[in-house]
């Protein structure tokens, strides 16, 4: 198997009675693991027995397992007043650090690839936690443009920005979308970015005619 995903996030079942508090904290660590799992899929490492890592925030200690569908969970101690306690622009570090003790619990026992894991997380606070990137970069020769769809994902929101330019110089640009930062509300929501009769397209996942098209807008003058 190829290891995948990493996931953080506090005990469903403990913190139950705490939804509203246990979607926040879900939501905002997707950022980093969004980070760590972009870099996965180009290191492509191989793993016996699961492709995917849940590190999971709990008040009393567990053992780890494997589950039946493939993951496997790491407990780590958790405290969710504290958590939500953090002031905001302190969140990065401790997220990473919850993340940290999750994947060496891991590597005590497994082999992951502990060392690229680490590196990136480092990689990523340096940078500010930041998590940036191209999702797709298309040159459409007939109308002399480039067309860019850049992706951002935060602590609070995913967004998608549409950029197009000509010969270097900048024609266009919008936010088109913006979700909670949960891949599972955004990842269905952008496939391509076309032309379509002289216009800019960006089309979705979504097999609806009628849910085919995020945005479009004329191919601008320059």
């Amino acid at each position: 198997m190829i290891l995948k995903n990493i996931f953080l996030y506090p005990d469903l079942v403990e913190f139950a009675n705490r939804e509203q508090d246990l979607l926040i904290v879900k939501d905002q660590t997707r950022h980093i693991c969004n980070y760590l799992d972009r870099r996965l899929a180009v290191l492509k490492f191989h793993v016996d027995a699961f492709n995917r890592i849940c590190v999971i925030g709990k008040s009393q200690s567990q053992e780890m397992y494997i589950n039946s569908s493939s993951v496997l969970a790491v407990y780590i101690p958790f405290n969710m007043d504290e958590c939500r306690s953090i002031k905001r622009s302190e969140l990065g570090d401790y997220y990473s650090k919850l993340l940290k003790e999750g994947l060496k619990k891991c590597a005590a026992k497994y082999e992951i690839p502990i060392d690229a894991l680490l590196s990136w997380l480092e990689e990523m606070k340096q940078d500010g936690y930041r998590n940036e990137w191209i999702f797709k970069e298309k040159t459409f020769k007939d109308h002399d443009i480039k067309c860019r769809l850049d992706c951002a994902l935060t602590l609070d929101e995913f967004t998608l920005r549409l950029n197009v330019s000509k010969k270097g110089i900048e024609l266009f640009s919008e936010l088109i979308l913006t979700t909670p930062p949960d891949e599972i509300a955004f990842q269905y929501k952008f496939k391509d970015v076309l032309i379509e009769n002289d216009n800019i397209v960006v089309i979705t996942r979504m097999n609806s005619e009628s849910e085919r098209v995020l945005f479009r807008t004329m191919i601008p003058a320059g």
